[in-house]
């Protein structure tokens, strides 16, 4: 085992990583609430993305399959009251263009990107599928606990979701798969 390389940029702690070998990119957020994006075969620094201010702490990044959309997700200082954060969900091109911004309701606490959905799930149980293209809701329920994991089984019809008391939802699919093959 042999360190390849080392993107370099993040002034504090790196808490996300995301990866796409067909775009050859690297994307990384972090503490500070900058995302950086690097190529993957020479760690070569590409841009950086600033999704919010003041800066929010990125906690998820993801890379769309097809279209290498950016998805960012972090957390917020609610500016209203004292010690609440709120979570922000970011939509960028692979070129830096920022496509949408949108509020969630909670503070997320897992989120998987597969090809055209990104699946999140909060501390208070929502579990909420949207589209990599624009960020609308396609599905959305509420689970009786806050999630903690979240996985889609290969032929994209069953959704697995663990919760914090000890549960794993198995939801299914009865129309059409949660993401396309």
């Amino acid at each position: 085992v042999s360190t390849q390389s080392t993107g370099y940029g993040h002034n504090s702690e790196v808490t996300c990583v995301a990866l796409s070998q067909e775009l050859d990119i690297v994307v990384s957020g972090s503490r500070e609430g900058i995302v950086l994006i690097h190529t993957l075969k020479q760690g070569t620094y590409v841009r950086t993305l600033t999704p919010h201010s003041p800066p929010m702490v990125v906690t998820f990044v993801g890379i769309a399959g097809g279209t290498g959309n950016i998805i960012v997700a972090g957390n917020v200082a609610s500016t209203t009251t004292k010690g609440m954060v709120h979570s922000v969900l970011y939509l960028f091109t692979v070129n830096g263009k920022l496509i949408k911004r949108v509020k969630l309701e909670d503070t997320t606490t897992v989120m998987y990107v597969e090809n055209d959905r990104v699946v999140l799930g909060g501390a208070n149980g929502s579990l909420e599928i949207r589209c990599t293209s624009g960020l609308s809701t396609k599905h959305k329920l509420r689970l009786k606990s806050g999630v903690v994991s979240v996985s889609i089984d290969p032929r994209k019809q069953h959704l697995f979701v663990t919760t914090n008391d000890g549960k794993m939802v198995i939801i299914t699919s009865t129309a059409k798969p949660f993401v396309k093959k």
